[in-house]
C-alpha cells in the first residue's frame, strides 16, 4: 500500500501548525503556559497545533484514531479561561476555528485506554517543550502507524534550516518513499536525506538530549569514552534529534534511561524513527531490538532508544550494554 495521500495530508497539516507555534514562541506571555500533573508545562501552542493537525486529519481522514499527547479537560476548567481565549485566538487566526470547535479537534479519535486500534496516528504537537520556552529547538512530530508498523512520518522543526537555507526544515518519509528534507514554512525543493558514513566512532557525532532529565549524560559519556568518540555531544532539544542523523548532521543518537522501570511514550519516538531508517540509518532499543510501537502509548517492551547512521550498529550497542 501507498501512502503518498497520507503524507500530502500530513505536510499540510504539520505546515499550518508550525505557522502557529512559530507565531506563539515569538510572543509567548507567562499566561500561556500551564503545569500539567506530572509538572511539565503545556502551552497554547501545545493546544493549538494539535487541534490544527487533528482538525486536517479529520477532514481526510475521519474514522481514523490519534493517540495524542494532549486532552482538552484543562482547557474546560474556568481558572484556565484566559489560556483558551488565547488559544482560541491563534487557532482562529490559522485555521478557523473556535470554541468548542478547537476542544473536539483536540480530542478528536482519541484513542481509549487499552483499547488499540489497527490504524491510528500518534502526534506530539510541542515535542521539546522546554526547548520552545527558552526559545529554542522543538518539533512537531507526526506518525501512522498500521499493523503495529511505523508506515508514514512528519516532523516539522521550525528553528532547524532547510535545504534553501531558510528558517523552518520538514521531513517526510514513508515505508515506500525514502526520506525527503524540504523548506517547511515555503514551497522549496525537497531532497533525499541520507545519513552519514563516518569512517570510524573516532569521527562520530553523538546527539543526545540537552535536559539530563531525559537522559543519563554519565552514561552516554561512558560510551563516548570506549568507542573512542573525540567530538563534543551535539545536544539539541526534541525529535529534531533524528532529523539532525538523518540528515548527516549528527551520526547517533542517544536516549539512555536513568531507570529500568522508566518507559518512553510512543509520540516521542514514532516519527523519528522512520525519518531516520528511510534515510538509511538503524533505530533499535538499547539492547538491540527492534522498537514495538504495538503498545501505546508507551513503548512497554523497549528500553531507551539507539539510533546511528552507517556506523557499526551493533558495536555501538555493546558499548551500550557495557556502560550499565
Amino acid at each position: 500500500m501507498h501512502y503518498d495521500t497520507e503524507l500530502h495530508v500530513a505536510k499540510r497539516a504539520l505546515r499550518q501548525a508550525a505557522r502557529l507555534t512559530a507565531a506563539v514562541q515569538n510572543k509567548l506571555l507567562k499566561n500561556d503556559v500551564l503545569e500539567k500533573e506530572d509538572r511539565s508545562p503545556v502551552t497554547v501552542a501545545d493546544f493549538g497545533s494539535q487541534a490544527i493537525v487533528n482538525h486536517i486529519l479529520a477532514e481526510n481522514f475521519p474514522q481514523d484514531k490519534m493517540i495524542a499527547e494532549e486532552g482538552s479537560a484543562a482547557l474546560r476548567e474556568e481558572e484556565n479561561r484566559e489560556l483558551m481565549a488565547r488559544l482560541e485566538e491563534e487557532v482562529y487566526s490559522i485555521e478557523g476555528l473556535k470554541g468548542e470547535a478547537i476542544l473536539q479537534a483536540i480530542d478528536h479519535g482519541r484513542v481509549e485506554a487499552g483499547c488499540v486500534p489497527d490504524r491510528f496516528w500518534t502526534l506530539d504537537p510541542i515535542d521539546g517543550t522546554k526547548g520552545f520556552l527558552r526559545g529554542d529547538h522543538y518539533a512537531i512530530a507526526l506518525a501512522l502507524i498500521e499493523g503495529g508498523n511505523v508506515r508514514a512520518a512528519a516532523l516539522a522543526c521550525p528553528n532547524m534550516q532547510s535545504p534553501d537555507g531558510e528558517k523552518g526544515l520538514l521531513c517526510l518519509a514513508s515505508e515506500n518513499q525514502k526520506t525527503l528534507f524540504t523548506s517547511l514554512f515555503t514551497d522549496g525543493p525537497a531532497l533525499e536525506a541520507q545519513t552519514t558514513n563516518a569512517k570510524s566512532f573516532a569521527e562520530a557525532v553523538i546527539c543526545e538530549s540537552v535536559e539530563s532529565g531525559h537522559t543519563s549524560h554519565s552514561r552516554a559519556e561512558k560510551i563516548r569514552e570506549s568507542l573512542g568518540v573525540k567530538a563534543e555531544p551535539f545536544r539539541i532539544d526534541s525529535q529534531c534529534k533524528y532529523a539532525a542523523v538523518a540528515l548527516g548532521l549528527a551520526d547517533i543518537y542517544l536516549r539512555l534511561p536513568k531507570s529500568l522501570e522508566y518507559k518512553e511514550k510512543i509520540w516521542d519516538h514514532a516519527a523519528g524513527y522512520l525519518i531516520v531508517k528511510k534515510a538509511g540509518g538503524e533505530v533499535t532499543d538499547t539492547l538491540g531490538r527492534k522498537i514495538d510501537f504495538t503498545t501505546p502509548p508507551l513503548l512497554m517492551n523497549d528500553l531507551g532508544v539507539v539510533a546511528s547512521g552507517r556506523l557499526d550498529h551493533q558495536k555501538l550497542i555493546e558499548a551500550v550494554k557495557a556502560s550499565e
